[in-house]
This record gives structure tokens, sequence and C-alpha cells, in this order.
């Protein structure tokens, strides 16, 4: 059953990830056929991030508090709801709220659904599928989107991601798997401003900072250029298919090379790397060179994706905080900027010009590289030993958490509480 279970929930995500996804290629159809403004655009592409925003850190202290099998399952009707509503709406109001449903339900599968995962199918290590999963996702989303879009019309590929999520969702609920996270730490206001000041947790908010800007823009920007250069739904399918590969192929091999990539300098590498093939969106509009840089971008952001969350989760279980708190909290920074970046691209390229909106997407990366590179100082908390009161905080941890507790704090070996194999997060956005 727990196979089952695990092939299910990794199955959810996937198709989470697609339907997340199947919007970019296919958007300037919808700009076509409904009229749409770049500011209307970014909205579209934005509706996720938004209702993930509002869905994200509650999820996870509910998750954390009561169990996370419920609400993990009134999501997948949730998706598959909000899918439906999308095939049918024939305006932007109508498209937009279908999205904002769609995004709350992802929200809640990103937070409570990871939590429900962790505790009945053996722990974090069983969360290293998700990442994968949501790549697969990344990859075919777009692909069979543009294609069947093409060829069917609209509607076709979301009834069958509907019906996919109508299906995935009951299976589960047959299955009957528990959730033990009732009960578990809960996320107290002090602790969440506690591991604001972690080196980990800073490394792993700009990562998340960066990855959403920069998906936000690649979205609807390159899709656009694309589409005024003579590419087809299915041929930007392709395209952004590719650049999921990408995707997934660098998070299997960041999570392969385990602790030795959990550091703030990969993070800040992946960064660099990041802001610096933006560039070349601002030099030029040129196909090649939007593919190049989405190519790019991509496989950087698959890094920084696969490292943050254990950054992040590694300072909860130092400072006490729920699994489902550390990944709401992470995963709602992720939906700022994936409301912002959609929005200030679609502006700034109605506005400014395409070519602008990447330079200016390049500057706000470059401010959060330059942010992290000052709050991570050697003045804050390192990210792998508490010294001071929270080193008497950490002696005092009982239960589970005291060997995760006493490791971090520096009192000898153990198994690392966090592996690599904990990535997780949107892969998506």
């Amino acid at each position: 059953m727990t196979r089952a279970f695990r092939l299910l929930m990794y199955g959810l995500i996937l198709a989470s990830a697609a339907a997340q996804f199947a919007l970019v290629p296919v958007m300037p159809v919808y700009a076509r056929q409904l009229g749409l403004s770049g500011l209307q655009q970014g909205l579209l592409l934005g509706a996720t991030g938004l209702a993930t925003l509002a869905v994200s850190v509650p999820a996870g202290t509910l998750a954390d508090r009561f169990g996370a099998r419920r609400i993990t399952l009134a999501a997948g009707l949730l998706m598959a709801a909000a899918t439906l509503g999308q095939a049918l709406a024939g305006s932007f109001p109508a498209l937009f709220a279908a999205r904002l449903a769609f995004g709350a339900g992802y929200g809640v599968l990103w937070t409570a659904g990871l939590c429900w995962l962790a505790a009945a199918a053996g722990g974090p290590r069983a969360l290293g599928g998700s990442v994968a999963s949501a790549g697969v996702g990344g990859v075919a989303g777009p692909a069979v989107s543009g294609a069947l879009t093409e060829h069917l019309g609209l509607a076709v590929p979301l009834l069958a991601a509907a019906a996919g999520f109508a299906v995935i969702t009951a299976g589960l609920a047959a299955l009957r798997v528990p959730a033990d996270t009732a009960g578990s730490r809960p996320a107290a206001p002090a602790g969440l401003r506690a591991a604001g000041r972690d080196r980990g947790v800073i490394g792993a908010a700009a990562a998340v900072v960066t990855a959403g800007l920069s998906t936000g823009a690649c979205s609807l920007l390159v899709p656009a250029q694309l589409h005024l250069a003579g590419a087809s739904s299915g041929q930007i399918g392709l395209v952004f298919a590719a650049a999921g590969i990408l995707f997934a192929a660098g998070s299997a091999l960041t999570t392969a090379a385990g602790r030795r990539a959990v550091t703030l300098p990969v993070v800040g590498g992946g960064m660099l790397v990041l802001t610096a093939a933006l560039s070349l969106g601002l030099l030029s509009t040129a196909s090649l060179a939007l593919i190049v840089m989405l190519c790019v971008t991509t496989a950087a952001r698959s890094v920084l994706w696969t490292v943050s969350y254990p950054l992040a989760a590694t300072a909860a279980e130092r400072r006490g905080i729920g699994l489902g708190a550390a990944v709401g909290l992470l995963n709602g920074i992720w939906a700022a900027t994936a409301v912002l970046g959609p929005l200030a691209a679609g502006l700034a390229a109605e506005h400014l010009g395409g070519r602008a909106a990447f330079g200016l997407t390049e500057a706000a990366c470059a401010a959060a590289l330059a942010v992290t590179v000052v709050a991570a100082g050697p003045g804050r908390l390192p990210a792998r030993r508490v010294t001071g009161p929270g080193r008497l905080a950490a002696r005092r941890v009982t239960g589970p958490g005291r060997l995760a507790a006493r490791r971090a704090a520096g009192h000898g070996p153990g198994p690392d509480p966090v592996p690599a194999s904990r990535a997780s997060g949107t892969a998506v956005p």
C-alpha cells in the first residue's frame, strides 16, 4: 500500500506541475482569442502564485497541528474542478477565477501534501521523488498542451487534466493511508522570527526569490517573443519541454551530490549563473538567444529549488519549527515572487518593450544576490552550529527531534536530519 501511495502522490504532484506549466505555450492563443493585454496575461500567469501566497503558511500550520490527509484530498478535488472551469472559461474574469482556484489547490498540495508524503511513506527521504515528479510534469505539460491545442483546441488538454486529478485523488482516498503529522510542533511566531535570522533560511529565501522572479518573467516573455517570430504553440511547447528536461536532470544531479550541494556557496553560484543568463534577453530578442537563455536559467533554477528546501528544513529542525511551517513559509515566498514576476514583466513589456523587461528582471535578481551576500555574512548564525542561548535550547529538546537538535548544536555524530533528498518545491513555476 505504501508503494501505491507514493506512486499516486508523485502522480498528483506531476499532474499539478503539468497543469501549471501547460498554460505557458498556449498563452498567445488565449491572448488572441480573448483580447488579453500584457497586464492580463501577467495576472493569469501570476494567479497560481497569488493563491499559493494566501494558503501556503495556513496549510502548513494546519498540517502540523491536525494532519494533512483531508486537506490534501480536498486540494486534489479543487484542482480538478478548477481545471474543468478553465476549459469552459470564455472570458478573462472566468479564466482568472479558475486559475486562482487551481492555485489554491496547488499551494495546499505543495505544503500539506508533502507533509502527508513524509509522514505516511517513510519520512523525509520520501520527498526526494517530488522534485523529479514535478520536473517530469514540467516537461510533459507544455509539450502535450502545445501539441493538443494546436490540433484539437484549448479545451482538450484541460479536460484530460481535470479527469486525471479526479482519478488520482479518488485513488488516494481509497487507500486510507493515515497522516500522522497531527500534533507535530506548531510554528510559533517567535520561532519563525528566529529562523529568519538563520543563514540557511536567508539563503533559501533568496534562492526562491530569484527562481520565482525569473520563472514568471520567462514564462510570459519567451512565449510571446517566440510567437512574434512565427513559432506555433506546439513549437513553443517543445522549447519549454526541452528546458524541463534540463530542470529534471539538474535536480537529479544536485540530489545525487547529497549534502555537498546543500551549501550557501552553491546557492550563490546558482543565483549568479541565473542572473548572468538573463542578460541574453536584454541584449537580443532573437529566437536562438531566448532559447539559450531559457535553458540556462532553467538549469540554474533546478539547482536553487533542489537546495533551498533542505537549507530551510535544517533550520526548522534546529529551531523547533514543524516541517509544514517551513515548507509553507518557503512556498509563500515563492508565491509572492510568482505574482510579482509576471505582473512586472507584463507591465514592462507593454510600456517599455521585452528587452527592458528582461533587464529589470536581471536587476532584481542581482539585488537579491547582493542582499544575500550581506545578510548571510559572518555576523549571522551559522547554518549547522548553534551557540549561546540557541545551544541551551537545543539541549532541552526531547523526543524524536533531540538527536537532530544535539547534532546541530555540535554534540556528535548522527544521521543527517535533513538529507538532500528532502528537496521539494514548485518546479514550477
